[in-house]
């Protein structure tokens, strides 16, 4: 009784926090949804209007851009789960200082600011780049690939390099707990190498795969600056989107409805995928370990 309670005193600031710095904001943002703007008093009225809510299920426009911020989170987080696992379980085998090293390379992309590196990205893939420079001086093309800069491959080119450290990361440290006994056992008893890893590591690794899946997903979702200045003409986005509301538009209560849109439909995808991943044997068991 005594630790328990004590584990709750603890807990009080962390609630407050999180009650003040996410409850709070999202209650705000509710409530502005159903408000209405008067454009002559340049004010918003608590009329208590569905008309935003409206908005968002009948106007495609909407419809279109939270389903692109789904698609191009998930795609995103696919790439980085094919990229990045080989990289984090190759980690695990390294010597202990050769891991500190590959943990600095690994989060050297977040050295930086997400500016410099798009700008970076524009001069590496620019019509005058680094990339188009070499193809033509070994005359491979005769001109510059245009669909290296302002494309959708762009866009989800530099998502998947400022979001692959925290997917590599996620599931790395679930490797590391894997008790390397199970391994040897499993081979001891004749499963080869692919069996040993659909079975006895793959399973493991799941709940650092799932957490790495979710931050990736709602990162590469959520963001706004990368699509904008790299997505060309496909750069439009729900965050964009959300923003102009805000801002030149002073539409809140449409704003307000857009954004708490975007947070369900993002967290339900996400939820479900990661309950998904869960439901392997081997990942619940490691669930509950951890819970006790």
């Amino acid at each position: 009784m005594a630790l328990a309670f004590h584990r709750a005193h603890f807990a009080v600031p962390v609630a407050c926090l999180l009650l003040v710095g996410c409850v709070l904001p999202l209650a705000l943002l509710l409530v502005f949804s159903f408000f209405e703007v008067d454009l002559d008093a340049f004010t918003m009225v608590p009329a208590f209007s569905g008309q935003s809510w409206s908005q968002i299920f009948t106007n495609p426009v909407f419809v279109f851009l939270i389903g692109k911020a789904v698609v191009s989170g998930a795609g995103t987080a696919v790439l980085a789960t094919f990229v990045g696992y080989p990289i984090a379980i190759s980690m695990t085998r390294l010597p202990a200082l050769w891991k500190g090293i590959a943990s600095i390379v690994l989060l050297t992309p977040l050295y930086t600011g997400e500016i410099v590196r798009i700008y970076a990205w524009r001069v590496v893939l620019g019509s005058e780049g680094l990339i188009n420079a070499v193809l033509q001086w070994f005359g491979l093309v005769d001109e510059p690939l245009k669909f290296l800069l302002f494309s959708p491959f762009t866009t989800h080119l530099v998502l998947l390099y400022n979001n692959l450290p925290f997917m590599v990361l996620a599931i790395w440290i679930s490797a590391e707990l894997i008790d390397k006994r199970l391994i040897e056992a499993a081979r001891d008893l004749g499963a080869r190498p692919l069996d040993a890893f659909l079975k006895v590591i793959l399973p493991l690794t799941t709940p650092g795969l799932a957490v790495g899946a979710f931050t990736v997903f709602a990162l590469a979702a959520g963001d706004m600056m990368t699509p904008s200045l790299l997505g060309g003409t496909s750069g439009a986005t729900p965050m964009a989107m959300i923003d102009n509301l805000f801002g030149t538009a002073f539409d809140w209560p449409l704003a307000s409805a857009l954004a708490l849109s975007l947070l369900v439909v993002l967290f339900a995808f996400a939820i479900g995928f990661a309950t998904v991943l869960l439901r392997l044997n081997g990942a619940r068991a490691v669930f509950r370990r951890g819970l006790k």
